[in-house]
């Protein structure tokens, strides 16, 4: 009888615990985690835009702003995350992605404690190719030609 008393007891308690991971499972992921999911996801993609690379950064922006409303934390793995992110595109030759992640770290985090990752950020930035033109933008004039009329 003892026998079936402590099958009986593991089993209730085998199914207790499922039950409750199965209600762990439920509860939605913390931020960070997210966030590691979409960079995983993008980096693995090997695309410098598209729905990946959205998802990242909506990532980023809800952990974030989760961390951010939280009084006293430091938010240091949020600002060194932004580091990473843009040396990982910038290998992938995904300039864009990288020079948005350097300078969001440098945007975002002003703090003295920051500058170490704030000076990498920086001298990443100088690695990387200029920038595209902005379509629309002013068109440069040559010292030797004559500059248009104005109003054209």
């Amino acid at each position: 009888m003892s026998g079936t008393k402590a099958s009986v007891l593991a089993a209730a308690v085998a199914a207790f615990g499922l039950l409750a991971l199965g209600g762990c499972a439920q509860l939605s992921q913390a931020p960070d985690s997210d966030y590691r999911q979409a960079l995983e996801k993008a980096l693995t993609a090997g695309q410098c835009d598209g729905d990946a690379v959205r998802d990242l950064w909506s990532a980023y922006g809800r952990w974030y702003g989760v961390a951010a409303s939280i009084a006293g934390h430091p938010m240091t793995d949020e600002a060194a995350v932004l580091l990473r992110q843009g040396d990982q595109f910038r290998i992938l030759n995904c300039t864009e992605v990288a020079r948005a992640s350097y300078q969001t770290l440098i945007r975002r985090f002003p703090a003295d404690r920051f500058s170490p990752l704030r000076d990498a950020a920086q001298a990443s930035l100088r690695t990387l190719p200029a920038p595209p033109p902005v379509a629309g933008g002013p068109i440069p004039v040559m010292p030797s030609q004559p500059r248009p009329p104005a109003g054209i």
